[in-house]
């Protein structure tokens, strides 16, 4: 049975304005180290008053350890998701310096970036989609343009806007209607930027590809494995992974260039969706 997992949609956006601004003001001010500590009743507190989110690491942490997990374990999943939304502050607001990060870069990169085509990132909802921001730099200075839902985190795209309002220029939200999206996408692309997706999860209606993934299957969207092959654009994946200090970014060339002929299209978009699952 293929699992509906599209109910995060109707989920409310979590904390306040005023919260956000009190964590971006300790972040500045008191230190990294502080604030991760800080985090650990705000971690309880969403653990309590959030029971579809707890319910939701409850599962996955017991597929991820193939026991049921503990509650201490939720509330450890919790804080790590607080560290990385907190670590956001830094990544947006240049302060890289005070966050180690590593790359582990796939030697076929190089060759794909040589050829000075624009291309896809695929990202997932797991580490730092953030922590590719250094990835311009480390990529010859590569323009990076990431597709979000803007309505979903309206709170914290307020304060980008503030605080970094180049980076808030970037985004290509993906709420517009289909053909401004497919416009704002192909705009980013012809202008020789690459643009980054969160490919792990889907809007109810779009076109997707069912392949297991913690042993049961799941519903990927297809929406990026399409554009790819229209602008015969590679896709790298980047998965950016917390660690005990920092993050370590790793980055995988998934397709050097696509280009699916009609006949075997749906094969080869199943197949290049196995591969990022």
């Amino acid at each position: 049975m293929v699992r509906d997992t599209t109910q995060w949609q109707t989920r409310p956006e979590a904390g306040s304005t005023s919260g956000l601004r009190l964590l971006l003001w300790i972040a500045r001010r008191c230190g990294r180290r502080f604030l991760h500590a800080l985090l650990w009743p705000v971690s309880v507190y969403f653990v309590i008053v959030r029971p579809p989110e707890r319910r939701a690491s409850f599962d996955y942490l017991s597929r991820v350890l193939q026991r049921p997990a503990k509650t201490r374990e939720v509330i450890r999943h919790f804080h790590e998701f607080a560290k990385v939304t907190a670590d956001r502050f830094y990544f947006l607001a240049n302060q890289t310096d005070r966050i180690p990060v590593r790359f582990v870069i796939d030697p076929q990169l190089e060759e794909v970036l040589q050829r000075g085509k624009s291309g896809i990132f695929l990202a997932a909802h797991f580490g730092s989609f953030e922590a590719a921001r250094v990835l311009g730099p480390e990529m010859g200075g590569i323009r990076l343009r990431i597709v979000l839902d803007k309505s979903l985190n309206r709170r914290f795209m307020d304060i980008l806007a503030e605080v970094e309002p180049e980076l808030a220029q970037l985004i290509i939200d993906s709420e517009q209607d289909s053909v401004a999206l497919g416009l704002s996408i192909g705009d980013a692309l012809r202008a020789g930027d690459w643009v980054g997706f969160l490919a792990d999860r889907h809007r109810r209606g779009d076109r997707t590809s069912a392949q297991m993934f913690l042993g049961s299957p799941a519903h990927f969207p297809t929406g990026p494995y399409i554009i790819a092959n229209l602008f015969k654009a590679p896709i790298i994946g980047a998965f950016c992974r917390l660690t005990r200090d920092g993050y370590e970014v790793h980055c995988e060339v998934i397709s050097t260039q696509t280009d699916m002929p009609r006949r075997t299209r749906e094969a080869a978009i199943g197949a290049i969706a196995a591969d990022y699952a």
